[in-house]
């Protein structure tokens, strides 16, 4: 996007699983940074509160990310309402720690539909935008997983390597028109994961999402010359 200062002052960014957690502390960190943001998760009540406490202009939209139509629908609001699209950060992703076994047919294929086609139809609804823009900026958020097994988590895993993969091949297609992407790939986050709460580890062993969304928008900011293509961020006490 080509701005080196730590703003995004008149820049229009999506943000996907808005509405709480990383998604949340993101879309807060782009109004603060000077950025309209177009936010989309599932829950409405959580969007409402988002955009009363954000310090920017907020579009937002309770839309499904696994629902493609609904999706470009949005895409198509954002331009009505502010005539460009400058990023998207697509964060929206589910995980279940647990046996593979365990797990239905229906289950695993809603890890599938969130984490891996969600952000594909994400991608497809905004490049036309992107593009049009002379290229801009879409950045995926995958997980350490993306480069690495873990047991009991083979679902979640499988679609981050897919994640990581698509996000580098964009950008192969892409970069000749303009167009950045970027994978980031964060450890533990205290996003309440799983059977744990907010605040409930030490921030040493589990991400602030405050502290993840800095690093988006460092990835965000940086000249119009220079992509980060993957970056892996760990709290300083994950030892594993």
């Amino acid at each position: 996007m080509g701005i080196d200062d730590g703003r995004l002052d008149g820049k229009v960014v999506w943000v996907t699983g808005a509405g709480r957690g990383l998604g949340r502390a993101l879309a807060l960190a782009m109004s603060r940074a000077g950025a309209r943001v177009a936010a989309m998760s599932r829950t409405a009540g959580d969007l409402e509160d988002l955009a009363a406490k954000a310090p920017g202009e907020v579009l937002w939209g309770a839309v499904d990310v696994r629902e493609a139509g609904a999706v470009a629908a949005f895409a198509g609001r954002i331009i009505d309402a502010w005539g460009r699209l400058d990023a998207v950060v697509s964060n929206a992703g589910i995980g279940r720690y647990g046996d593979f076994l365990d797990q239905s047919y229906a289950e695993l294929g809603l890890v599938v539909d969130v984490n891996l086609k969600g952000p594909m139809f994400v991608a497809h609804a905004a490049l036309p935008h992107l593009l049009a823009g002379g290229g801009g900026h879409l950045v995926h958020i995958a997980s350490d997983l993306a480069r690495r097994p873990l047991a009991k988590m083979a679902p979640y895993a499988a679609t981050k390597h897919g994640l990581l993969g698509f996000s580098a091949s964009l950008l192969q297609e892409f970069k000749g028109r303009g167009l950045k992407v970027t994978t980031v790939n964060p450890g533990i986050i205290d996003t309440g994961f799983g059977d744990s709460q907010p605040d409930s580890r030490d921030e040493s062993w589990a991400l602030r999402p405050a502290a993840l969304a800095d690093v988006v928008l460092h990835v965000l900011t940086q000249p119009g010359s220079v992509v980060i293509d993957e970056i892996t961020v760990h709290p300083l006490g994950q030892d594993f």
